[in-house]
């Protein structure tokens, strides 16, 4: 931990030390091409090494004392009185310094031609690096703590949307393994097929619902087998239908979205009827919107309220992964319950 404490200082000073060397560069390249031809040209090295020093002794130092010390110690930590009198002092002691000795440097130094030194002219020098300084690195803090709590809030959402997918309960597969269990002691003939469509949906649940989206194809090859299974369990209840038009079986959409409304019509309503039950799902696509339409009727008699965990699951889910891109619609009218999804992609 600590030597990558000083891998991150060391990076930081190379990078400072680089951006400095740029800038002195480019002001040299300006001075020494505007004094060509001219009576105070000189040669390119003291241009150079004048940037330099007034970079080094007179800028940098009232400007990292000013981001490195006030603004953390006190600006951040609300003492405003206390930043002020330390930016009045900064902006005296080095307006003083720029307005007396940095022409003195440059005349003897640099033998430049000697300017009058004035504190007036240093002081509204050190107003606008230290005014310019500070709006920067103000700037550039507010721009990193948005970035940190936006990678909070995706690292929050991300880890709530994978507790919701673990919370896809398990309870049709336990009830398939029990029919497949009675279908093997009577040597039924679906046996095989039973286990083949089981595999097929254990697969896409362990291993392609990792990824945030999957292909509608294997979406629509989930429901498909959960039908067809559930026909072979109740086989003797009523009518499925299955209706689809998909314009493109490759548009990704997230995983164990649509399955859930399919799951709440055979809970709450079909297997709960002994006869004349149905359930019609209806499942349209273009290249923009996905559109689910589940209905089912049901038994008044034994029916119960199908607002349960794995509905207000899919909700929030929806709400995390498309916000502002779907409509969902709840009826009941007649005995009859439709559930109707519209996705933006």
């Amino acid at each position: 931990m600590k030597q990558k404490k000083i891998n991150t200082i060391s990076k930081k000073i190379i990078v400072h030390i680089l951006v400095i060397l740029t800038i002195v560069l480019m002001i040299s390249i300006i001075y020494f091409l505007s004094s060509l031809g001219t009576e105070k040209e000189l040669s390119f090295h003291i241009y150079f090494l004048q940037a330099l020093t007034g970079i080094i002794l007179f800028i940098l130092p009232p400007i990292y004392f000013n981001i490195y010390i006030c603004i953390p110690k006190l600006l951040i930590k609300h003492k405003y009185v206390l930043y002020l009198l330390a930016l009045i002092m900064v902006i005296l002691i080095w307006g003083f310094i720029i307005g007396y000795i940095e022409p003195w440097i440059d005349t003897y130094w640099f033998d430049q031609p000697s300017e009058k030194a004035t504190l007036q002219s240093g002081i509204l020098v050190m107003v606008f690096i230290i005014g310019i300084s500070t709006l920067l690195h103000l700037s550039f803090r507010w721009f990193v703590q948005l970035s940190k709590v936006k990678q909070i809030e995706n690292d929050r959402l991300t880890y709530e949307l994978s507790m919701l997918k673990n919370q896809i309960k398990p309870h049709f597969f336990f009830n398939t393994l029990n029919n497949l269990y009675a279908l093997a002691l009577e040597k039924a003939e679906e046996t095989p097929f039973v286990i083949l469509k089981l595999s097929e949906m254990l697969r896409y649940t362990i291993y392609d619902c990792k990824a945030a989206k999957v292909s509608l194809a294997k979406e629509v090859l989930y429901i498909e087998n959960y039908i067809a299974l559930q026909t072979i369990r109740h086989y003797n209840r009523g009518k499925i239908v299955f209706n689809k038009s998909i314009s493109n079986p490759s548009i990704k959409i997230a995983p164990m979205i649509l399955i859930v409304f399919i799951e709440n019509a055979f809970k709450h309503g079909y297997e709960k009827m002994d006869q004349n039950a149905f359930l019609d799902v209806t499942l349209t696509t273009s290249e923009t919107e996905v559109s689910l339409i589940v209905k089912n009727n049901y038994d008044p008699a034994q029916h119960q309220s199908s607002d349960g965990l794995g509905l207000n699951n899919v909700k929030r889910r929806l709400s995390l992964l498309y916000p502002n891109q779907n409509e969902l619609s709840l009826s009941n009218k007649n005995n009859q319950y439709t559930a109707a999804l519209k996705i933006n992609l």
